[in-house]
């Protein structure tokens, strides 16, 4: 069986055209067996001589969290957004794996064993519980001496017969074998029987359809829903012959966009009523006779390309008496400290007009941006990159989070002095990738906290 901690490696190509975050299970180039890699994102471990470190319950938490993560809809959307991102699942032409299903059959089996047809049979004497109904109506009570009890000598039971060789009971067995194969070593397991079916897609969807129509159970209508999914991967997962095939891919190209998400989902704070994209600033065109936003003309339509004259701040946080703008990089800078890992002249020039067009707006009293407390706004503008808080020694007041400011990005064309305008000085926050990945809700208590540490 592989060794997890063998398998697992740290992303280090940020910003390159190979910086795949997952798990794939490929045949190797020369001998052609197959090969598990797991990789994760910058940051979760300082390297991976420390990861190797970690003892394998502790390492399995990681593996679970990172898949957890790839799994999460909210954030699949963010992904899918982007014409230029894909799974690598994707970009194959293959449909995609159904990670949460697979864990899901495995834990479900560890816990209750197969799913196993039943029947409920009812009999005279039979050992088991006793069915009072089916008593009163079909046994007759003795008398007592006294005549003031009736007592019943025999009792109807209720009794549960299990059949093993019901066909929905060898789907799973197949479903459970599969997953085995492919995530045992997860568990630290490996498949122990071998399924008596081979792959059949007409019969095991038929199977498990008939058990939907009679079961009422949660826990075995969730399970069914499962071995559906599994199912309907494997149908479009088979090799020339006809055979299952054990190589897989589940995670993303580019787990830029997931950062984004993530970031955006602890720190996006808004006033009430104020949507994110009146935030976005626009490319106007004005030919002498007409004004208008060039994402509205013909041209734009033609192109399909709504970022062309669109700038979309990643992330917008209201607190107090300031005006956030985040930009979201997924860059190495917090592992390495090379300058050339920061954020380039482009990033900043996007911040600098943000900020600029959110001081334009909320002076405005004509727009939406205007609050009720601008005159005492301040504007300010950040970087939030990952870094491993274990090799960093970042210290925060939050026990959810750990953060650091280590310096401040700005252009020479800016008066960085002047007071009135913060936002000429771009933070660069580093922030724990491991902790982001655990907890990325919405948090007050965060979005205080890095607040306090941008204004320091």
């Amino acid at each position: 069986m592989q060794k997890l901690n063998e398998i697992c490696s740290c992303e280090s190509k940020a910003n390159s055209e190979t910086e795949f975050v997952g798990i794939r299970c490929e045949k190797s180039k020369e001998g052609g067996a197959l090969e598990t890699s797991i990789i994760f994102p910058l940051g979760y471990f300082k390297d991976d001589s420390a990861l190797r470190e970690l003892p394998e319950e502790e390492l399995r938490e990681c593996v679970v969290n990172l898949f957890t993560v790839l799994s999460d809809r909210s954030l699949q959307e963010q992904i899918h957004q982007d014409s230029s991102i894909s799974t690598f699942a994707e970009e194959h032409g293959e449909s995609e794996f159904p990670m949460v299903s697979y864990l899901n059959v495995i834990r479900n089996f560890l816990d209750f064993g197969y799913l196993d047809e039943k029947e409920i049979l009812y009999k005279k004497g039979a050992n088991g519980k006793i069915s009072w109904g089916r008593t009163i109506k079909a046994v007759r009570p003795v008398i007592t001496e006294n005549e003031q009890n009736l007592v019943y000598l025999d009792f109807i039971a209720r009794k549960v017969s299990y059949n093993e060789d019901t066909l929905i009971t060898q789907v799973h067995k197949f479903c459970v074998h599969d997953a085995l194969v492919k995530l045992g070593f997860l568990f630290g397991m490996e498949p122990s029987e071998e399924p008596l079916l081979d792959f059949d897609y007409d019969l095991f969807c038929n199977a498990i359809h008939s058990k939907l129509a009679k079961t009422f159970n949660d826990r075995d209508l969730r399970l069914l829903a499962d071995l559906a999914r599994i199912v309907e991967y494997l149908a479009g997962h088979r090799t020339e012959d006809g055979k299952i095939a054990n190589d897989f891919y589940f995670g993303v190209n580019k787990f830029a966009p997931v950062w984004e998400k993530m970031i955006d989902k602890i720190f996006g704070k808004l006033p009430q009523g104020v949507a994110k994209d009146k935030f976005n600033p626009h490319l106007r065109w004005n030919d002498g006779c007409r004004d208008e936003k060039l994402d509205e003309s013909e041209e734009e339509i033609v192109l399909n390309d709504p970022k062309r004259s669109t700038l979309r701040p990643d992330t917008i946080m209201v607190m107090g008496e300031g005006v956030y703008i985040l930009d979201s990089k997924y860059y190495k800078y917090g592992l390495t400290r090379f300058n050339s890992h920061l954020p380039g002249a482009e990033s900043v020039c996007k911040q600098m007009a943000y900020a600029e067009y959110v001081e334009k707006m909320l002076g405005d009293p004509s727009t939406s941006l205007h609050f009720a407390q601008d005159d005492t706004l301040s504007i300010y503008n950040a970087f939030i990159m990952p870094c491993c808080a274990d090799a960093e020694g970042a210290s925060a007041s939050s026990a959810t989070f750990q953060m650091k400011r280590v310096g401040y990005i700005y252009g020479d064309w800016k008066n960085v002095e002047d007071e009135n305008r913060s936002y000429h000085k771009i933070a660069c926050i580093l922030l724990d990738m491991k902790s982001v990945m655990r907890n990325y809700a919405n948090n007050p208590t965060a979005q205080s906290e890095l607040a306090g540490v941008i204004g320091d």
